[in-house]
């Protein structure tokens, strides 16, 4: 049954001259003219180019194990849709709340074709793609690496910027409270530069309480300008290989009602992807000397009902790791959000002394240390990674809640 789908699929090619592509590796798409959501690829992934007269058919990379496919326009009135269908496997079917106004890469299909099926009704549909990505490996086998720590220089942030030299991670996620005691201009350049400054080109930051001693974490935002987000708002969104990650800002309003909860529901509702991680400052849960946080609950519902896997925080200085939660803290190993607490990049250490509604599952008050996300289009692995010199280490792996389907 599925070498003839295949010889149906590759008759289909060598018809239809609108699906003609060339392949260039290692090559970045054009230029798109409007927003983009960043696609960080896979190491080892190349680069195709889809004939500008693409207009529905079959989108080949010949001996491609899977695909992902760059959507440069999708304009859907109604209930038109897209539908995507990989060779080997992997159906998903775009709608209108699928990031309108940007250009964005989708999740990863199973084999060297992906079939775009328009299911128009109003003529003022649209879409356009112009690339895509492609593996050689099996979709199993194509891992990111993504660092993640909080509260970081302190002291000892030369100690952890070692540890996230050594992954070689695609991207480094860092949960606030980066450069002490104020978030200064200055306190940047003379703490974080000389240590994280290297990684300027992976990473992807969040502002803590102490960025916000100066006004308006004017420090912050003068360090690290566009990487952090609109100045002001300081959250926004990329993609690292099949998983999404939200980057948001707990030392602004974030009630249920506020922009920035109302645009993390905007944003989850268009993200393809089957897995999907957030990062923040203030923990949801902790043991450490903060507690528990209510305040975040909004944030921890609209991930929670939007299926979401990770969450990665700081403020404690100390790590912790939670069972998968709902957002009142009841263990939920089905559908629960898990919380990494990774505050050990180098500012000190705070004891377990506080009651948490969460179940906490590993935890560590006297190790400064990173952690490891090794992602793939599935699940995770986590691993905490101490300094040199230190021997405590955590692991834990998990299945997304969306990756099948």
């Amino acid at each position: 049954m599925r070498s003839s789908l295949r010889r149906r699929w590759r008759r289909s090619l060598i018809c239809t001259a609108a699906v003609a592509v060339v392949v260039v590796a290692a090559q970045p798409p054009a230029v798109s003219q409007v927003p983009e959501v960043q696609q960080i690829a896979e190491p080892g992934v190349t680069t195709g180019k889809v004939a500008r007269s693409f207009s529905g058919g079959d989108v080949c990379a010949p001996g491609a194990k899977w695909m992902r496919i760059r959507f440069t326009e999708l304009s859907l009135r109604g209930n038109d849709s897209v539908t995507l269908a990989g060779s080997r496997s992997g159906v998903y079917t775009l709608t209108a709340v699928h990031w309108p106004g940007k250009a964005f890469h989708t999740r990863a299909f199973e084999g060297d074709c992906v079939r775009v099926t328009a299911n128009f009704a109003d003529s003022g549909s649209s879409y356009a793609i112009d690339s895509y990505q492609a593996g050689a490996n099996e979709l199993a086998q194509a891992t990111s690496i993504v660092a993640a720590v909080g509260d970081l220089c302190g002291s000892s942030c030369d100690q952890t910027a070692a540890v996230v030299k050594n992954m070689n991670a695609q991207a480094l996620v860092l949960a606030g409270d980066n450069a002490y005691d104020s978030g200064s201009l200055n306190e940047y350049r003379q703490r974080y530069d000389p240590n994280y400054g290297q990684f300027r080109s992976i990473v992807h930051p969040t502002p803590g309480n102490h960025e916000y001693r100066t006004p308006s974490a004017a420090g912050y935002f003068d360090y690290f300008g566009s990487l952090a987000g609109e100045r002001g708002k300081g959250y926004y969104s990329f993609d690292v290989g099949d998983w999404h990650f939200v980057a948001l800002n707990s030392n602004i309003s974030r009630t249920a009602s506020s922009a920035q909860v109302t645009w993390l529901k905007q944003d989850l509702a268009a993200s393809t992807k089957p897995c999907t991680a957030a990062y923040w400052h203030h923990p949801r849960f902790s043991r450490g000397d903060h507690g528990d946080n209510t305040s975040i609950t909004p944030f921890f519902e609209a991930l929670y009902n939007a299926k979401a896997d990770l969450v990665v925080v700081g403020h404690d200085h100390n790590y912790q790791r939670f069972a998968p939660s709902k957002p009142n803290g009841a263990r939920d190993d089905v559908n629960g959000v898990r919380q990494l607490l990774v505050g050990t990049g180098g500012r000190g250490f705070y004891s377990y002394d506080m009651n948490s509604a969460a179940v906490q599952e590993a935890g560590n008050a006297k190790t400064f240390g990173v952690a490891k996300l090794t992602l793939t289009a599935t699940g995770y692995r986590h691993d905490f990674v101490p300094v040199a010199g230190r021997t405590y280490t955590d692991t834990v792996s998990g299945k997304c809640h969306k990756a099948t389907g």
